[in-house]
């Protein structure tokens, strides 16, 4: 895919957590009460970034124990304490506000790991949400990032061409999700993810600030 000059580009598909949104201290927070709760020993942020970066399911699936009710069990531990500290510390990042309130015209949807419930309270309280035209949470579709369904739901919904489109997003999940939808792929370095982890996923941009979006997509 050849990125030469400013990219046209219809639709903006953002992750949250680590793209539009600083969650690590609540995301730290309900994990390691989770972990906690469980008779495990408490991570270190950056830990725990490491972590979520391959995708908080899977720690807490690696976690629970074998049994299907142990596995719920732990995953409602996780979400009921999420829940009622989802805007304890959590932020915009740098630069998100000018950067969607920038793209008038343009088309402009969350695509989420997080339950569509709790990623609009996120918006709502960070004053995120007038700027965004559709949030699509892990509830939204079948499958989850890293699978393409939610984006290629966003597509269908806003009859967008995959090539116009960019999904926008920090971890290996994202880049994985944009490049099975055929959309294009941009990781951002300031989330949780790497550099390396990005280029590794075969993320087509890669940018060290939001406002950077700027210099590739029209």
């Amino acid at each position: 895919m050849n990125l030469n000059g400013k990219r046209e580009v219809d639709l903006f598909l953002f992750d949250l957590d680590g793209t539009l949104a600083d969650s690590k201290k609540d995301l730290t927070a309900a994990i390691n009460h989770t972990l906690t709760d469980m008779g495990l020993d408490p991570l270190t942020e950056d830990e725990i970034v490491e972590l979520v970066g391959s995708g908080i399911s899977k720690m807490l699936k690696n976690a629970a124990g074998d049994s299907d009710e142990e596995k719920f069990a732990t995953f409602r531990t996780y979400i009921e304490y999420l829940d009622s500290h989802l805007l304890d510390h959590t932020v915009p990042f740098p630069g998100v506000m000018d950067t969607l309130t920038g793209l008038l015209g343009k088309k402009k949807a969350v695509v989420t790991n997080k339950l569509n419930y709790m990623a609009e309270k996120v918006l709502m309280g960070l004053d995120l949400m007038p700027h965004i035209d559709m949030i699509i949470g892990s509830d939204s579709t079948p499958k989850m990032k890293p699978e393409p369904e939610p984006i290629l739901l966003a597509l269908e919904t806003f009859e967008a061409d995959p090539a116009r489109t960019v999904m926008v997003g920090d971890t290996v999940d994202d880049i994985a999700s944009a490049r099975a939808a055929g959309v294009i792929a941009c990781g951002v370095t300031y989330g949780f993810g790497t550099r390396d982890s990005l280029e590794e996923a075969g993320a087509h941009v890669i940018i060290d600030r939001i406002t950077d979006l700027d210099d590739y997509f029209k």
